[in-house]
């Protein structure tokens, strides 16, 4: 990613997932180490397998303060620095199909998680924490059990908000939005919208992820907020809140209020770029994009940045937010099992914290002194509204997040194809339903077992 911490899922070619199912097939039961078996004495090495930049998000401090506190474990960074988390998970799986060495995985999303334990890829670690003590749901926001075992541990914990150009808001005459609706946000989209003269820009920007930018107004629901249902019989998409997430970017394009779509895929288009250079007033986005709000090394924030909840469709609706997030696992077959967990529990507790990036899934953690860390971070702080920050993070409830499923990738392809098609197109949105929800009620029933 673009780090998008949950919306896509690498898809596996056909020659490294039948590599994958084999290797992974062939070593049930032939691991003798245990949950139960203890830390060696002998200074060991696990290799941690991320798409993050080392330098750039925090990972070289990361790396020295945890071999500080276990000097027994060393830690080799394995990444390509790029923070394309697609391209990382599909390194991670042909090294996998290879034999190679494989300890600590990052996973970049729920979807991603479970097509791998569906490969019986990690190692449970159900044993591990009840060894330690330490109870799932008294840690972590994030929920990560599948099929009644937890295979991984959240790292960031990822709600949806959106960040809005002071400057550009206050030409327009508006005010930061405490708690709106869908419609709302299409008026400030339009109001903010400037095409005439030099400093030509658009009142926002949708990014080509397919979840949440084709179901944005379903995305928050507190059930079947997915393009599956959530007892994974039937497809979503037949629905009165689906039709209207189609609206709203049918209603986009028709006003000129967002990058306009052929734009966007003709281009491959960057959501920061087009942020960050003020090409566009605001984005709905995730809580991953704070740190760069208040500028980098790369990219400088010329601009305040003020920050609104996630729109409702509905007046009475609840503000609320799906809580997702990248996950940790320990590889099944790796020969450093304890040391991996020691690890991914010390990362995603104090050492999250002090990355000083992102808003750790762990409860324990302080909100005001996480997002304090984050902000004095940045090149320039005081580009960061940090009073509508704190009151956005503050007042968003959690949704439900939608149940992962192994073939989401391909779910969202077809959902993909039909959007494309109304857009650019001009297919109308009775047709983008009917054709996607039978179509994905295909996928659905060839995978039911």
């Amino acid at each position: 990613m673009l780090n998008k911490p949950w919306m896509k899922q690498s898809v596996l070619s056909v020659t490294a997932m039948s590599m994958l199912l084999a290797g992974c097939a062939a070593s049930q039961g032939t691991d003798s180490s245990s949950p139960q078996a203890s830390s060696s004495d002998k200074p060991v090495t696990i290799k941690l397998h991320t798409w993050n930049n080392l330098k750039t998000d925090g990972f070289d401090v990361v790396i020295q303060e945890f071999e500080k506190k276990y000097p027994n474990i060393k830690v080799e960074f394995v990444s390509q620095g790029d923070n394309n988390s697609t391209e990382a998970m599909k390194k991670v799986d042909l090294a996998a199909a290879s034999g190679e060495s494989l300890d600590v995985i990052m996973i970049q999303n729920r979807a991603a998680y479970a097509q791998r334990i569906a490969l019986n890829m990690f190692e449970p670690l159900d044993e591990y924490m009840s060894k330690e003590g330490i109870q799932f749901d008294n840690e972590y926001k994030v929920d990560t059990k599948l099929n009644g075992k937890y295979y991984g541990i959240p790292g960031k914990s990822v709600s949806w908000f959106v960040v809005i150009n002071e400057n550009h808001l206050k030409e327009a005459g508006l005010p930061v939005p405490k708690d709106w609706t869908w419609d709302e946000f299409l008026d400030y989209a339009k109001k903010m919208t400037k095409l005439d003269g030099g400093a030509k820009h658009y009142g926002t920007h949708f990014h080509t992820w397919t979840v949440p930018y084709t179901n944005l107004g379903q995305y928050n629901r507190q059930e079947n907020s997915n393009l599956v249902t959530d007892d994974l019989k039937s497809a979503n998409v037949m629905n009165p809140v689906m039709r209207k997430s189609l609206e709203i970017r049918k209603q986009a394009e028709k006003d000129q209020s967002a990058t306009p779509y052929a734009e966007v895929i003709s281009q491959k288009m960057n959501y920061r770029p087009q942020y960050f250079n003020q090409a566009a007033s605001m984005l709905a986005t995730g809580t991953f994009l704070i740190a760069e709000t208040g500028g980098t090394d790369a990219v400088p924030a010329n601009f305040k940045t003020v920050f609104a909840p996630y729109p409702k469709l509905n007046k009475e609706d609840p503000i609320a937010s799906p809580f997702e997030g990248d996950i940790l696992a320990v590889y099944g077959k790796s020969k450093h099992k304890q040391e991996a967990y020691t690890f991914i529990r010390w990362f995603t507790t104090e050492g999250i914290t002090l990355q000083g990036r992102y808003i750790p899934s762990w409860k324990k953690a302080n909100l005001d002194e996480v997002i304090d860390k984050i902000v004095s971070k940045t090149k320039t702080p005081e580009q960061v509204d940090k009073e509508s920050l704190l009151y956005v993070l503050k007042n968003t409830t959690t949704s439900k997040s939608a149940t992962p499923i192994p073939y989401q990738a391909e779910v969202e392809k077809v959902m993909q194809e039909e959007f494309d098609k109304m857009l650019l197109k001009d297919q109308d949105i009775d047709t983008t339903q009917k054709n996607a929800q039978e179509r994905i009620q295909k996928l659905i029933d060839a995978n039911k077992k």
